[in-house]
């Protein structure tokens, strides 16, 4: 009996001591991710900037939540509202300041960012946002990155057509 304790004892001391298989990501890995999820965040970008809604949120999950100012909501209420607004829009431009990107996990990452967004509106007023910030949570979906979770903030300034 105090032998198969001491073999007991033993064993779990070796197999505590070996080194196990680690789940963390190399640098290269986490490079890797990054670069996977700022070519996603360009794409909604140059996809924004050409007020093209409908191939911007191909980027998003169909699950994805939203949070901004004063509402937490879906992705049709998301797409929705983006669509509805873009349609008062003649033009947008975004000026980054900063963005960071950070890996969480093979399949979990996250971006912040932090830029100035200017807008003319149809009716020829101007809208500027400076400071405007986002965080973007991204999964991965098979071979996919797409956004699951987003939070923009900002308080924009609207100058009116005619004004200076």
């Amino acid at each position: 009996m105090k032998a198969n304790i001491i073999v007991a004892v033993l064993l779990l001391f070796f197999i505590g001591c070996t080194p196990q298989q680690s789940d963390q990501l190399t640098q290269q890995q986490k490079d890797q991710i990054k670069s996977e999820v700022k070519a996603v965040m360009d794409s909604i970008e140059a996809r924004w900037l050409r007020l093209d809604v409908e191939g911007a949120v191909q980027c998003y999950s169909l699950d994805m939540v939203a949070v901004g100012d004063s509402s937490i909501i879906d992705f049709q209420a998301y797409k929705k509202g983006w669509i509805d607004f873009n349609n008062s829009l003649a033009t947008v431009k975004w000026t980054p300041i900063q963005w960071e990107f950070i890996v969480l996990s093979k399949d979990l990452a996250m971006s912040a960012g932090l830029g100035k967004v200017e807008m003319l509106m149809k009716s020829g007023d101007k809208m500027t946002t400076n400071p405007q910030v986002w965080t973007d949570v991204y999964r991965k979906f098979g071979n996919e990155w797409k956004i699951i979770y987003e939070h923009g903030s900002g308080t924009p300034v609207i100058q009116k057509a005619g004004k200076k």
